[in-house]
């Protein structure tokens, strides 16, 4: 894989990582909201994540077609570096770093997000169904 392409996925990783720095900001102030039980502002919260949770998706198209437009070998470099293989090179490790780094905000936001579902829905929780958003 060219260092263009390893900076390129870098930098949408990078930009996955800031939107769900938004979307944890937001869940974490939605959490206020609820302690203080003002609707209002939980409302407004919650119409305010949508817009970073639409742009990650957005995001992860980009990734997903970045990474199909790949030769099989440098696709299968890639997947191995995401299940845990040693980066090789500086670009490799570049990218692993802030993959990573956004693999574990959203493990963080999506474990937030989960009580939050929780506490509002309880037994209508979509967590309670067996949902998972992954």
């Amino acid at each position: 894989m060219t260092k263009g392409d390893w900076l390129d996925l870098a930098v949408l990783e990078r930009k996955k990582y800031n939107h769900l720095s938004e979307v944890m900001d937001l869940s974490q102030q939605m959490g206020e909201a609820l302690d203080r039980n003002d609707q209002v502002s939980l409302r407004m919260l919650i119409s305010l994540r949508q817009d970073p949770i639409l742009q990650l998706e957005e995001l992860q198209r980009a990734i997903n077609i970045k990474r199909e437009s790949l030769p099989d070998e440098d696709r299968e470099r890639l997947s191995a570096l995401l299940g845990g293989a040693a980066p090789q090179g500086e670009e490799e490790t570049g990218y692993a770093n802030q993959a990573g780094a956004a693999r574990r905000l959203l493990e963080r936001v999506v474990e937030l997000d989960q009580r939050l579902n929780r506490r509002l829905a309880g037994d209508d929780s979509f967590y309670a169904k067996g949902g998972n958003p992954k």
